[in-house]
């Protein structure tokens, strides 16, 4: 099969790259735009007093594009590094660190895991909270998932 323009691919084939990297320039700034916090707080990770984070953290997380417009949360994963004293085989003392971790829905934590860390008090020096895996829907309703913030708790 002979083509009738063959010239009329020569002026479509630039364009069609230059249109495929302005999409993938604007999808970039879109995902980069939306910033997640911890409660009402302009907060996204660093040491944290732990009153101040239990507080926040019962408030859920919020989010903010660039022109601090309120996004919505529709979910994260959240992770508990619990420090401990255990004891070692020689019967020393020594820290370690157990992990939990739940995948929540909304901005929220679940009660089950409120109830845990909060109801119980077990939040403490020491201890490192992640919240990985934040999914946000801008007011553009693009949906970006590659947030996180990370605090650790002092006294």
């Amino acid at each position: 099969m002979k083509l009738k323009q063959p010239w009329i691919i020569l002026y479509l084939l630039p364009m069609l790259i230059l249109l495929s990297s302005f999409v993938i320039k604007e999808e970039g700034k879109k995902s980069k735009a939306v910033n997640p916090y911890l409660g009402t707080s302009n907060l996204s990770g660093g040491l944290i007093k732990k009153q101040v984070f239990d507080s926040l953290t019962k408030q859920g997380l919020t989010a903010k594009d660039s022109l601090r417009k309120p996004c919505k949360v529709l979910g994260f994963t959240f992770s508990y590094g619990e420090r401990n004293i255990y004891e070692d085989a020689n019967g020393r003392p020594t820290v370690m660190t157990d992990y939990l971790s739940e995948y929540c829905i909304g901005d929220t934590l679940s009660t089950a895991f409120q109830n845990f860390v909060f109801k119980d008090n077990r939040t403490k020096h020491g201890d490192t909270l992640y919240f990985d895996q934040i999914k946000i829907k801008d007011t553009k309703g693009v949906i970006s998932i590659n947030n996180k913030m990370r605090f650790i708790l002092t006294k």
